[in-house]
């Protein structure tokens, strides 16, 4: 499902999933202070999608699925991070992605494919040794929506942490599109996100173009052939390691 039959609209998902952590100030505040998402943001966002595809493509029962999970323990053990915030993350990466795709797939998931997500990262936690995890994708679903309603707040961490991957995002486009590339990524976010982190309501021009693009695009895509080719592949050149990587040395 993350490879190949959605790997695109997956691989978007997951970004905006972790843009939605910036907004609780206790994650927030944390990815603040350690510098990582501000100073070195492109080396940043190569660590976390690596170690997040290295686990999606082998599994946990394999040894570098392992190495990505073990890394991911290492590189977390020297926070003080609640079990609470734990588990919000991973509820974020589990729902966040099957609610895009449901809007902007070329089908909704089966009940099957939302299952085996939860199972997943309900496996992840456990390699985390994170407690009290969600059941059932039902269940994380309103883990995250529970926690966002008690939790989402503007704090000074939030503008920088956005800023910061916003300014990510429009590098790669030449100087004249940089403007509406930002506006369209705006859109993506919804209102209680953009209140969190202090960003602008974007036309609803553009909010309604946005919509009206995604939505043609899974229209095409159920016109055309299921994509073979796989999104990811273990050692593939990123622009942080452009030589390939090492599972073990990711990360800070």
């Amino acid at each position: 499902m993350a490879l190949v039959d959605f790997g695109w609209e997956v691989l978007l998902a997951l970004n905006l999933a972790f843009y939605r952590t910036f907004a609780v100030p206790s994650i927030g505040g944390l990815l603040a202070a350690t510098g990582e998402m501000t100073g070195r943001p492109q080396k940043r966002a190569d660590d976390t999608g690596l170690l997040t595809y290295e686990m999606i493509y082998h599994g946990l029962g394999h040894p570098r699925g392992l190495t990505a999970v073990r890394r991911l323990n290492q590189i977390h053990r020297r926070f003080d991070i609640s079990n609470d915030d734990y588990r919000y993350v991973l509820s974020t990466l589990a729902v966040v992605p099957t609610r895009f795709v449901d809007r902007y797939g070329r089908r909704r998931l089966t009940a099957t494919e939302r299952e085996a997500t939860a199972l997943f990262y309900r496996q992840v936690g456990e390699h985390m040794a994170i407690a009290d995890l969600p059941e059932s994708y039902v269940d994380f679903a309103a883990l995250m929506d529970g926690y966002e309603q008690r939790h989402f707040a503007p704090h000074p961490a939030g503008p920088a942490l956005i800023g910061a991957t916003r300014q990510l995002l429009a590098d790669r486009f030449p100087g004249w599109a940089r403007r509406v590339v930002l506006a369209a990524g705006d859109a993506l976010l919804d209102e209680p996100l953009r209140r969190a982190l202090q960003v602008a309501e974007p036309p609803a021009a553009v909010r309604m173009a946005v919509h009206v693009a995604l939505r043609g695009r899974a229209w095409a895509t159920r016109l055309v052939p299921r994509p073979l080719e796989e999104v990811f592949q273990p050692g593939m050149p990123t622009p942080t390691y452009p030589d390939g990587y090492a599972v073990e040395e990711l990360g800070p």
